[in-house]
């Protein structure tokens, strides 16, 4: 549907100097804490021989895909994407701190918040989005290498530049392509070699994932029934005593 809002980011590759103005705006607007961050400037790192050398700098965070893997594996139903904007968030109230959306992400865009045990990662700062601004990393990029807005207005940044540029990367291969929503212009991803990675399972995750959390889950069911049960036998019971 053309009149939904579909949000998404535009990455200009050949606009970024790796000033790493939008990591530190995004860690003052969303209070990440040190060591951990919620987007990244990637290195391609020197290519070519001299005289004849190059250096590219690739912008990224989370990819808001269109079918999220880490939505998928979610135990607790914290993670979601928002039917309303397109989005991948995360409740923060209801995520549990296993870890497993962390593995899921084939571009390692999440982490667990060691003070608050929960999961975190780019949401495209949605306070600011309700006041009618863009992202905090997009609205301090220098270079304009970042854009931000909604793919199915074609009269936003990112329809314009999209059009503009005569073609976009994203960052997908033939094992994993999870309809990421950031596409790429004017750089070469696969000469800087930048790629997602399939996700990480140890063998005793895919069992939690697969058997046991179904069976928590079910055992937790259980207890909450008995619980409601002996509560309305104790219910009953007082109010014979009450009759009596």
């Amino acid at each position: 549907m053309l009149n939904q809002i579909h949000y998404g980011f535009v990455i200009d590759v050949s606009r970024c100097i790796d000033c790493r103005a939008c990591l530190v705006a995004c860690r003052a607007e969303n209070q990440v804490p040190l060591g951990h961050s919620r987007i990244w400037v990637r290195d391609s790192g020197l290519q070519g021989s001299f005289p004849d050398l190059s250096r590219t700098f690739i912008p990224t965070n989370c990819m808001h895909c269109d079918e999220p893997p880490c939505v998928e594996v979610c135990t607790s139903g914290a993670t979601y994407k928002d039917p309303a904007t397109g989005l991948v968030l995360v409740d923060q109230e209801a995520c549990i701190g296993c870890g497993l959306c962390v593995e899921a992400c084939p571009y390692e865009a999440r982490y667990l918040d060691p003070q608050r045990g929960v999961v975190d990662k780019c949401n495209a700062c949605p306070a600011r989005l309700e006041r009618g601004d863009t992202p905090a990393c997009v609205a301090t990029c220098l270079g304009g290498a970042r854009l931000f807005g909604d793919l199915n207005d074609p009269e936003s940044d990112v329809s314009k530049a999209l059009a503009k540029s005569g073609g976009s990367q994203r960052l997908v291969t033939a094992e994993t392509d999870p309809g990421p929503n950031i596409f790429y212009i004017n750089g070469d991803l696969q000469q800087a070699g930048l790629a997602p990675r399939l996700p990480r399972y140890t063998a005793s995750e895919s069992v939690w994932r697969k058997a046991a959390v179904p069976f928590v889950l079910a055992a937790i069911t259980l207890s909450f029934l008995g619980q409601a049960a002996a509560f309305t036998r104790q219910l009953l019971a007082g109010e014979k005593e009450f009759d009596e």
